[in-house]
């Protein structure tokens, strides 16, 4: 068996931002919850004795998941990550599948359908307008077969509109990435996690988008939202 644990630590991939890995073209793919992939000769079944045995599942030959980062599973074995990545599992024994989802679904922790934030509590929000920090809320958006694509602006303060360039009118109800063409895939993951998982996560990273480097504090107010309170590091200015 190859030495995992070297490899990993050469190459700095920590077993808590995997989220997937999958064979292809007798190499093995490790997907990080960054959006970095790894190439490696590493075989699958090494790599499975290696990961904590309660956090992963083998969807079909060759492909393994991690659990929680699992949003949504179609009744044809279609299972879609938090990073936006889509897998397709056994075709066969398709119960398989559903009976994973209604297991998930009765943690309360994954496969949440979101929910209409209510006129009332985006109301409340307008007490925030003023407010010197940027805050928005976005909601984790689906297609029409329930996989996850996007996040859409619910609400801006103003100096949210100072922050990102974009006039407020211009963010609200629209698309992040129709907002910010150029817009990174890796702020997918964390929002999601949040949104899905109702966990709280401080991010501090570059958004080219802008230009700047940013400290964003997430937390959840409604399944299948995400709020986050941004700011912009003394570094910037």
């Amino acid at each position: 068996m190859k030495d995992i644990s070297g490899y990993f630590k050469r190459r700095n991939i920590l077993v808590e931002h995997i989220i997937s890995a999958y064979s292809k073209n007798q190499a093995l793919i490790i997907c990080m919850e960054s959006g970095d992939e790894f190439s490696t000769s590493i075989l699958l079944y090494e790599l499975i004795s290696y990961l904590p045995k309660d956090e992963f599942i083998e969807i079909r030959r060759g492909t393994i998941v991690r659990i929680s980062a699992i949003i949504s599973i179609s009744d044809d074995g279609l299972y879609t990550l938090i990073d936006g990545k889509s897998y397709q599992g056994r075709k066969r024994n398709l119960r398989t599948h559903k009976n994973l989802r209604d297991e998930l679904i009765m943690k309360n922790n994954i496969l949440i359908k979101p929910i209409k934030l209510s006129q009332s509590f985006l109301e409340k929000c307008s007490i925030l307008d003023e407010m010197q920090l940027a805050y928005c809320i976005i909601e984790l958006v689906f297609d029409e077969n329930g996989h996850g694509l996007d996040f859409i602006f619910r609400y801006c303060n103003k100096e949210m509109e100072r922050l990102e360039g974009v006039p407020i009118e211009n963010m609200l109800n629209h698309s992040f990435y129709e907002v910010f063409k150029n817009g990174d895939k890796k702020w997918l993951v964390a929002y999601a996690d949040v949104a899905l998982n109702g966990v709280k996560r401080t991010i501090r990273d570059y958004s080219p988008e802008i230009g700047k480097t940013l400290t964003i504090h997430c937390y959840q107010p409604e399944p299948g939202y995400c709020a986050c309170v941004l700011t912009e590091d003394e570094q910037n200015e």
